[in-house]
């Protein structure tokens, strides 16, 4: 199916007692690189495929407080390589870890994220974000954070091939229920 959109399917299951929850997500996806990930060569953007395995956990604190962790590990690889820049990688696994808590309409968390590509000797990339969300009385939720505030290594997906210090990225993101 070459029509340029991806396409994720996942299956979730989770457990909900009065004092928290647990679940486990599992899924499959195809995807296209963007453009300027791909290279600078006129051959169709790079397909990859997907794989991704999450673990979550909430557990309440009262009537509004809650801790919650939640993992992720995923594996992918482009197909064909032939279609991608020379300087992409075709296959790189990632990891990420994120720890929060909240009460009431508010929320903090941390996420790490590990980025691996075997058979690179620079090719591990770490970053840690923040985020701070409210969720608003009219079924929405904001959220202040920001991406890359701790990294280490050289970032595989960097347009420069993280040759330099990509810095802070700070965000906003709305999001409203219907």
């Amino acid at each position: 199916d070459d029509d340029g959109n991806g396409r994720h399917l996942s299956a979730t299951t989770a457990f909900n007692r009065p004092g928290g929850r647990f679940g486990l997500s599992a899924g499959s996806g195809t995807g296209t690189l963007p453009a300027w990930l791909s290279g600078p060569t006129k051959a169709p953007a790079a397909r990859m495929e997907q794989n991704d395995l999450t673990v979550f956990g909430q557990k309440n604190i009262g009537r509004e407080g809650f801790v919650s962790i939640a993992g992720t590990y995923a594996k992918a690889r482009l197909v064909p390589l032939a279609d991608a820049s020379p300087a992409i990688a075709d296959r790189w696994d990632s990891k990420s870890l994120s720890v929060g808590g909240g009460y009431g309409p508010f929320s903090a968390n941390v996420v790490g994220r590990v980025v691996e590509v075997p058979g690179q000797p620079d090719g591990k990339w770490e970053g840690l974000g923040l985020g701070l969300t409210w969720r608003t009385p009219w079924s929405g939720q904001l959220t202040v954070g920001a991406e890359n505030v701790v990294t280490r290594g050289k970032n595989p997906f960097s347009p420069g091939n993280g040759t330099a210090d990509e810095g802070t990225v700070p965000y906003v993101r709305d999001e409203q229920g219907l």
